[in-house]
């Protein structure tokens, strides 16, 4: 059974960046778009990197990567002050911490940090789209008292 999710895993991450990329650049705007980007290259850049000799040794590679990619989302949630650019920014802290959490201690089980880093990778994705659905749509800002005001603007 485990082995059929980890052959799944792969196709199913790449569908839903997919999905993601096509939403943000069909109905979203610039930030969105962005952060859409700036995942796609993150998923690009992460197995070129990854240490596949020994998957018990801390990633230092993916650990840069998800660096990054919580700066990208940090300047994002400042620069456009987007709510969904916030949820991104800390769910993509949250995988940097699985990764010091691994330094920290090894022998925390591998299979733990590769699906918490994995399923995280969703929630981010699972932001942008949901940033698209907020920002395109009248209901979203009424709610929470702005009017049509965007935040950016």
């Amino acid at each position: 059974m485990s082995t059929v999710l980890l052959d799944l895993a792969p196709g199913v991450g790449w569908f839903a960046l997919g999905l993601t990329c096509v939403v943000a650049f069909w109905r979203g705007a610039r930030p969105e778009r962005l952060g859409a980007v700036l995942s796609v290259a993150g998923w690009i850049v992460t197995p070129l990197v990854e240490l596949r000799t020994d998957w018990y040794q801390p990633q230092l590679g993916i650990f840069a990567v998800d660096v990054l990619m919580l700066a990208g989302f940090f300047g994002l949630a400042l620069r456009y002050r987007r709510y969904w650019a916030i949820c991104a920014t800390a769910f993509q802290a949250l995988m940097v911490m699985t990764h010091v959490g691994f330094l920290i201690d090894p022998r925390l089980l591998y299979r733990a940090y590769y699906f918490a880093n994995f399923s995280i990778g969703f929630l981010v994705l699972g932001a942008i789209i949901g940033g698209v659905l907020i920002e395109d749509s009248d209901w979203f800002p009424r709610l929470v008292g702005l009017g049509r005001r965007r935040l950016d603007a």
